[in-house]
């Protein structure tokens, strides 16, 4: 428990988790678990259970995060280069207004094709790394992205998400409309939401970062990074679609 309120900014080095060892390819485990259970108890409900479930994974989302903001508030941080503006806070709106009206397929389609991915990556190469594995900040990247992602999957799997290429690209527009207006915030303010400016030590952004020497060169690689995974998820989901969901 002596670590488990610290901040990563505060922890000492050596007391991480660890990228890829066996407490991260647990918490992945418990991840998927929690997803499988999410989907299988919201295919199983009726419209109103299912409005419950959404509703509550967008409430626990907000939740979760006003404690880690009122927890940051009280660290050893700057506060304001903490601010809930990266791009899974911006996926976890959407699931609150998605929640709202699911019949609305805008939010829905932003889920699936753009900030599925985003919460998937940061599952497989998380920032926490250097936290220990019980420590506050490491069990809500977990537990925050986790929801995000059953929150999709969940719609996905019941059918409730089309597939449209021309709609992938419309929300590939969206959002560089929003990484345009997050990178001029990032300049202005000298922050890095959305990691625009800087890595933050994630080792994927690493290698984008080496790979095209930094700089404003590294938030476009970024970008086109984001672009190509995006479409390795969206031709996974077709697939899946195709197969077991549309038939």
């Amino acid at each position: 428990m002596k670590y488990f309120w610290t901040h990563r900014d505060n922890i000492p080095e050596g007391l991480g988790y660890g990228q890829f060892s066996a407490a991260h390819f647990i918490l992945m485990a418990l991840t998927v678990l929690f997803t499988v259970i999410i989907t299988i108890a919201y295919h199983g409900s009726d419209a109103n259970g299912r409005i419950i479930i959404l509703k509550s994974i967008a409430a626990t989302l907000m939740i979760i995060e006003v404690i880690k903001m009122i927890l940051i508030w009280f660290s050893d941080v700057k506060f304001t280069d903490y601010l809930p503006l990266e791009i899974c806070s911006f996926a976890a709106y959407s699931c609150v207004l998605d929640s709202i009206n699911p019949q609305n397929e805008f939010f829905s389609i932003l889920l699936l094709t753009l900030f599925l991915p985003a919460a998937t990556m940061a599952i497989i190469v998380p920032t926490t790394s250097t936290l220990p594995a019980f420590n506050f900040y490491t069990i809500h990247q977990f537990l925050y992205h986790g929801l995000i992602i059953a929150y999709v999957i969940a719609r996905f799997a019941c059918g409730e998400m089309d597939l449209s290429y021309p709609q992938l690209w419309l929300s590939i527009g969206k959002i560089l409309i929003l990484v345009g207006i997050m990178y001029c915030v990032d300049t202005i303010f000298d922050k890095n939401f959305m990691f625009l400016r800087d890595t933050y030590g994630n080792a994927l952004l690493g290698v984008i970062w080496n790979k095209t020497g930094g700089g404003f060169r590294y938030t476009i690689g970024l970008v086109l990074f984001s672009i190509v995974v995006i479409h390795v998820f969206y031709l996974l989901f077709w697939i899946i679609n195709m197969l077991f969901i549309a038939g």
